[in-house]
């Protein structure tokens, strides 16, 4: 189960961090013809881009995009480094000191509940940023951006010519949802680890023990 947390979480976070993708379009001037584009990256924060682009009359002009997504992009990739290091440290714990999880009662309940809180942050963290991404498609939709630059873009001037590509993104946004299973369906395996579970199926069999009865 950790090797998959190990792949799945590190696949989600790097699969956004290294993303990006490019728009255009063209604006027909009356005697030449001007191609614009811009990259959408991590982290996401397109209101500032601050791109200069050439006008008509041979000027620049800063291209306008609105919107902000970078604090959820941000916090989703927190959440996957924090799993990854701490996926890291937990095997650690399972092949050299598997005595203090054994003898300390302690240590599995910790590990239990850092696996209820890593499941939430989780499903935060891809709720957030699935929330996002739908915006950051309409923000940097190229009809959009066209509205958006009406000084630079006069009615039926600009005509878009490529629109951004987040199929990645969706993929981690999966990938996101895939870790909330993960480390959700791993809580039922720790939680026979801890001596809540241990101390309730001792119980349970002093209970059906004729012996034990007596």
């Amino acid at each position: 189960m950790k090797i998959l947390q190990f792949v799945f979480g590190i696949s989600a976070f790097a699969t956004t961090t290294s993303f990006s993708t490019k728009f255009s379009f063209v604006m027909n001037c009356p005697n030449k013809t001007l191609p614009v584009s811009g990259i959408v990256d991590y982290p996401f924060a397109v209101d500032s881009m601050n791109q200069m682009i050439p006008r008509c009359d041979g000027t620049m002009q800063k291209l306008y995009v609105s919107g902000d997504f970078s604090s959820d992009a941000e916090f989703y990739v927190a959440v996957g480094v924090l799993a990854f290091l701490y996926i890291i440290g937990a095997v650690a714990l399972y092949c050299y000191f598997s005595h203090m999880y054994e003898n300390n009662p302690l240590v599995p309940l910790v590990d239990c509940a850092s696996h209820v809180l890593f499941a939430i942050l989780w499903l935060a963290g891809s709720s957030a940023w699935a929330n996002s991404l739908t915006n950051l498609g309409m923000a940097t939709s190229v009809n959009n951006i066209i509205g958006e630059n009406p000084d630079l873009c006069k009615p039926k001037m600009c005509i878009g010519d490529r629109e951004p590509n987040y199929a990645k993104l969706v993929i981690s946004v999966i990938l996101g949802f895939l870790n909330v299973f993960l480390w959700a369906s791993n809580l039922w395996f720790l939680y026979k680890e801890t001596h809540y579970f241990k101390a309730k199926t001792q119980n349970q069999a002093d209970g059906t023990n004729p012996m034990g009865a007596a």
